[in-house]
């Protein structure tokens, strides 16, 4: 199972449009649409692949400026289960907080 956060932006005037066009493609649910074209999109897939397919076609949506995943996770439910590590690149000991600037980054970890 693959989960993403989207954020798309589209032209302010036909955010409801791009919005309607969205919930059209399987696996999408749109969660907040502000003044600004601005959508928080959460996408559902079975494998990576269909998640690439579902981005390309939020991409091509009319109207869409830009679409970026912000946030994606990979759960295998099979005996090759994988686990979302924190890596810190930053140097900093383990345990210490994250304060602004310093870079994190997730690895994908086989159990």
């Amino acid at each position: 199972m693959n989960i993403s956060g989207v954020l798309v932006h589209a032209r302010p005037e036909r955010a409801a449009a791009v919005k309607a066009q969205l919930l059209k493609i399987p696996g999408i649910e749109v969660h907040a649409v502000t003044a600004e074209g601005r959508l928080v999109l959460s996408i559902e897939a079975a494998h990576a692949g269909q998640m690439a397919d579902t981005m390309v076609a939020c991409q091509n949506v009319a109207d869409v400026l830009s679409a970026a995943m912000i946030y994606h996770h990979d759960e295998e439910l099979d005996e090759d289960e994988t686990v979302s590590e924190a890596i810190n690149l930053s140097g900093h000991p383990s345990g210490q907080e994250n304060k602004s600037g310093d870079d994190w980054n997730v690895q994908e970890t086989s159990k």
